[in-house]
Order: structure tokens, then C-alpha cells, then sequence
């Protein structure tokens, strides 16, 4: 009798199975080109007038880092950036007494690259920027509902990331 119940339930966990793993798929590959939220996104990266403030910064070989309370930025603003990150991990050269540990750089961007990714709901910026003499390497992501991911890779430091959002538009 047990036997015959468990024979009646495996047909609908199949069916059920399915058409979770069908309704998975399905919205993995939606393309946000023509939604709003997505173009207006673009149009702001394009214009190069937006501000990114970061909640955590994840160093390389350390735990997260909650950034609320700390300043920081990347503001962006006509055809300069402005970025002010703290820095939590290794730095290998320059620095020295009374130097300040903090990531920064401002100035034009140079390399500047802007890539649309519709079909992840993002857009992706990478550009190089130079501070005496460390030069930066910075990658940002931001989606469309606005949150942003942030790598910088430095001559003079280890790999840093950070997890930010877009300052309202």
C-alpha cells in the first residue's frame, strides 16, 4: 500500500520539478534594452553624470568592511572623476609617514571604456587613472535597479572590490 502512495505522488514532484527548472530559465535570458529603467541608466553612465557611494569594501585576504559612516565616492561630472575610497588591506610600495592610505584619484579618466550589457541589466565601465606614482585600474558594474560593484586594481595595492549603489538621480 505504501508503495502504490509514493507511486502516486512521483508524477506530480515531476511535473512540479519541471516547470520550476522551465520558469528558471525563462526569465535568465530577459534582455533590458527597451525597459526605461535600463535606457535611463545608460543615458546617465553616457552623460557621465552620476555619483556611486560604496556600503562595504571587500579586501582581498579580510572580511567585509561596512563602509556607512566612512566618506567615499566616484562622482563623475562632466569629463572629470572624482574617487574616494578607503583602503583596508596590503599596499606593497609608495606610501610613506603622514601619507594618506585612502584610494584616490582625481582628474580625467583615461581609457575610458562604457559597455551595455542588456541582457544582464547592466553597464560597464572601466577606465586608468594615475596618483604620483600608483596607477589604478577601476571596473564598475551598475544595474539597473542601481547598485554598483566596484574593482580597483592598483600598482602599490593588493585587489580591492566594493559594493556600492547610485547615488539619487
Amino acid at each position: 500500500m505504501m508503495k502504490r502512495y509514493f507511486e502516486t505522488l512521483k508524477l506530480p514532484a515531476i511535473v512540479v520539478y519541471f516547470a520550476l527548472v522551465i520558469s528558471a530559465c525563462g526569465s535568465a535570458g530577459k534582455n533590458m534594452a527597451n525597459e526605461p529603467e535600463y535606457r535611463e541608466l545608460v543615458e546617465d553612465i553616457r552623460d557621465l553624470e552620476f555619483e556611486i557611494e560604496n556600503d562595504w569594501a571587500n579586501p582581498s585576504q579580510y572580511s567585509r568592511v561596512n563602509l556607512i559612516g566612512n566618506p567615499n565616492r566616484i562622482k563623475f561630472e562632466e569629463d572629470t572623476v572624482e574617487v574616494i575610497l578607503p583602503f583596508f588591506g596590503e599596499r606593497y610600495a609608495g606610501g610613506g609617514y603622514n601619507a594618506d592610505g585612502a584610494i584616490q584619484f582625481k582628474g580625467i579618466p583615461k581609457e575610458l571604456k562604457i559597455k551595455e550589457k542588456p541582457e544582464k541589466g547592466a553597464v560597464e565601465l572601466s577606465f586608468e587613472g594615475n596618483r604620483n606614482t600608483e596607477n589604478l585600474d577601476f571596473q564598475i558594474t551598475i544595474f539597473s535597479n542601481g547598485v554598483a560593484r566596484t574593482s580597483v586594481t592598483s600598482s602599490q595595492r593588493e585587489h580591492i572590490s566594493y559594493d556600492g549603489k547610485l547615488v539619487e538621480r
